[in-house]
């Protein structure tokens, strides 16, 4: 298969155009199924949960964080580090709390992060928001017994970038233990020449300086026991597909602990919005990996 440079601009539109590729509904209707999926969800969770909503790590608007206690919240606890996708323009932290009840009832925190979407928050602040909410919350929250990351779509970009964070100037290094990425976008090159980047407006160097695929650092000691999951679903495109397999050789020729699952029978919808099933494969893939550590 030729590369994406090679590709005619309207067959590049329709790879990075994930509601095109779910057998599932249509374009419009799979995005409406997938917001009230999730909006569903998190009202859920916050109803059953202990919670602190809105928790502010930083002055702007986006800066805060919803977290979900463990029913049990006593003494120390692991936690999942939620980044919601939405193309780096939409959605929020309040439809991203779908995945706490399967996890808080089996003593993991959950916490989905907010940030400044597009157009008003731009892709180098986006990066640093999502580093400097995590730098808030280990802080914060002493309790804390290692930390998970679990992104989608452009959230599993943010989390990826989190992964390549040097530390030494935010004063504090998370204790990351594993990272859950889930049918991410990991080098933004394509991006650039897709309707995507026209609330986005990167440039060349803004996409290169925050593209994981240019990012991967060697694994020091820490990093080697972090465990990785790149995610993807079936019915993801299969740019998407390509990102997601490339970034985890990459990672791994790096020396990083990595596994790549491939979700037979999903798109890149359904297979976030099931994390709010306990019995669902990735609900369980996520608690062993932590229950591991």
């Amino acid at each position: 298969m030729a590369g994406w440079r090679d590709m005619p601009a309207e067959a590049l539109e329709e790879q990075y155009s994930p509601s095109r590729w779910s057998p599932r509904l249509g374009r419009d209707a799979v995005i409406q199924a997938h917001l009230a999926a999730t909006a569903a969800g998190t009202q859920r969770a916050r109803a059953r949960a202990q919670t602190s909503l809105h928790v502010p790590y930083g002055d702007g608007e986006g800066e805060k964080l919803d977290i979900y206690f463990p029913t049990d919240p006593s003494g120390t606890f692991p936690v999942l580090v939620y980044i919601h996708g939405g193309y780096w323009q939409c959605l929020s932290k309040d439809e991203s709390g779908f995945a706490a009840p399967p996890l808080v009832s089996r003593g993991v925190a959950v916490v989905a992060v907010g940030y400044d979407t597009a157009p008003k928050g731009h892709m180098d602040a986006m990066v640093l928001q999502v580093r400097r909410g995590l730098a808030f919350l280990v802080e914060r929250y002493a309790g804390i017994r290692g930390v998970y990351l679990c992104g989608h779509s452009a959230g599993a970009h943010l989390a990826a970038m989190v992964l390549s964070t040097d530390w030494t100037e935010y004063g504090v290094v998370p204790d990351i233990k594993g990272a859950v990425l889930v049918s991410g976008v990991y080098d933004l090159e394509p991006i650039l020449h897709t309707y995507v980047n026209d609330a986005l407006n990167m440039s060349r160097e803004v996409a290169q300086r925050n593209s994981p695929m240019l990012c991967v650092a060697p694994a020091a000691p820490a990093a080697a026991a972090c465990e990785v999951l790149v995610a993807v679903a079936q019915h993801d495109s299969p740019e998407f597909r390509r990102q997601s397999q490339e970034y985890g050789q990459a990672l791994r020729a790096a020396g990083w602990s990595v596994s790549l699952l491939d979700l037979a029978g999903m798109d890149h919808f359904d297979i976030i919005e099931k994390l709010s099933e306990d019995s669902y494969i990735l609900t369980q893939v996520i608690l062993n990996m932590i229950s591991r550590a």
